[in-house]
């Protein structure tokens, strides 16, 4: 097969390389997929995911994953006027696949890389459908990985940290469904998975409660889940 070329934002790049997994057994984890098929850009570490749209992918060539290493030494060319939240932080980044080599031009030159080898999970199949998002219902989240997921949007968008400040996020929270992370733009989406918790739905009324009465005043119900460690 003939080399082929995938356009990715820089701004999306930096996005998805910040959730891929590190150091995990599982290889093909530790890289960003470029998903030829779908014309996407996709990277989990099996906690959370983060998915957006590429451009110029040719749906007939193959799927590669790119590697955590090979990500980091182009970004690290990405400085000065290619920072994050800069005019040119969101120029588009060509991606060469040739066979199993992978080169990603930079602004000073080329960066090369190896795919990784490994079956890219089928990412689609965690991502709730379209009529399961919207009605809220109580989940259980590791609040780093929804940090994490709110700021993957925020440079997917090339915002500065001082302008992701003001960046609105929206938050689908459905119960064991992943929770769906975006903003008021179609194009970038972040998943978290729901953690496990033995603390039920009442959790929420309870908290109210707590907050309407004295401190003293305190039922023995409520007492006895303040008292509670959190299971993950």
């Amino acid at each position: 097969m003939n080399d082929y070329t995938v356009s990715v934002s820089l701004a999306t790049l930096r996005a998805a390389r910040t959730h891929a997994a590190e150091k995990d057994v599982r290889q093909y984890l530790t890289g960003v997929y470029l998903d030829t098929a779908a014309g996407k850009v996709v990277a989990t570490d099996g906690h959370r995911l983060f998915v957006a749209n590429a451009r110029g992918v040719k749906s007939d060539c193959a799927s590669v994953i790119v590697p955590n290493a090979t990500i980091d030494a182009a970004l690290k060319q990405f400085t000065g006027d290619y920072a994050r939240g800069k005019m040119l932080g969101a120029v588009d980044v060509v991606i060469t696949i040739d066979a199993n080599t992978i080169t990603i031009a930079t602004p000073i030159g080329k960066v090369t890389g190896e795919a990784l080898d490994g079956r890219f999970p089928e990412w689609r199949r965690v991502v709730p459908k379209a009529e399961d998002v919207g009605e809220h219902v109580p989940a259980v989240l590791n609040t780093q990985y929804l940090a994490d997921a709110c700021e993957a949007i925020s440079i997917a968008r090339n915002l500065s940290k001082k302008a992701a400040d003001q960046h609105a996020i929206r938050i689908h929270m459905r119960g064991e469904f992943p929770t769906v992370i975006t903003d008021n733009t179609i194009g970038v989406l972040a998943l978290v998975m729901p953690m496990r918790n033995d603390l039920g739905a009442d959790v929420a009324s309870m908290a109210c409660r707590m907050a309407h009465e004295d401190a003293i005043a305190y039922s023995e119900e409520t007492r006895a889940h303040i008292a509670e460690p959190v299971a993950a």
